[in-house]
């Protein structure tokens, strides 16, 4: 009776233990949703329901080229490639990301792997964007520079449209800027194997102990039955 005991309990544990520990999953975040002004601050929602919060910075602690106050990020959800978030002190009236300008991902708290991939919209001949990793919150990375420039494209050279997979190297934040003077570009979507909860098995822990009870209970009733 007593290694029937253990087996069962053992085997409940096992669920248990499984369904507290974390699974990964591909998760997709399309900048483009939702459109229009977003605020300096926005929480994107990836496929699976995380949500990675994005902040809008210009030059001049935070005020655009040409539009006075706090730089927004603004979504937008055309045709072809006119699709991402950029942001309001566009010189332009695109609402495009441009030199001088950046938006920080804040990335430290999701990811179970540090091997990212990343799109850009909106990139023309001659057009160019970097993604940089930095821990400092709030610092235009490529302007002037002091972090890690961990991705680049140069569309007068190359297409800059694909997926570009490159490694976050544990950086708390991600920068994404336009690098030519004139030039004006969309962070389209980004994608990464995301921590999250597995299943709930027996309701993990809680689970486990109402099972290990009930397993008790069953066993001092036989005992009591046998005596």
């Amino acid at each position: 009776m007593v290694s029937s005991f253990l087996r069962i309990a053992g085997a409940v544990s096992a669920v248990a233990l499984f369904a507290i520990n974390p699974v990964r999953a591909d998760t997709v975040w399309n900048f483009g949703t939702p459109a229009g002004d977003q605020g300096q601050s926005h929480n994107y929602m990836g496929s699976d329901g995380t949500l990675l919060n994005a902040q809008a910075f210009g030059p001049n602690g935070g005020a655009g080229d040409s539009t006075p106050g706090p730089v927004h990020l603004f979504g937008k959800n055309g045709t072809g490639d006119e699709n991402g978030v950029g942001l309001t002190n566009d010189p332009s009236g695109d609402h495009e990301i441009t030199m001088g300008s950046f938006i920080q991902l804040t990335i430290d708290h999701l990811f179970s792997s540090t091997t990212l991939s990343f799109m850009a919209g909106s990139t023309t001949d001659g057009e160019a964007w970097a993604v940089y990793g930095t821990n400092t919150p709030g610092t235009n990375s490529g302007i002037p520079s002091g972090a890690t420039s961990l991705l680049s494209c140069n569309s007068g050279v190359s297409s800059c449209e694909g997926n570009f997979t490159f490694n976050s190297m544990g950086f708390t934040f991600l920068d994404v800027t336009e690098t030519t003077r004139g030039g004006n570009i969309l962070l389209a979507h980004l994608d990464g194997n995301v921590a999250v909860p597995a299943p709930i098995v027996g309701a993990g822990l809680p689970g486990l102990i109402a099972a290990c009870g009930g397993l008790l209970a069953l066993a001092r009733r036989r005992r009591q039955r046998l005596a």
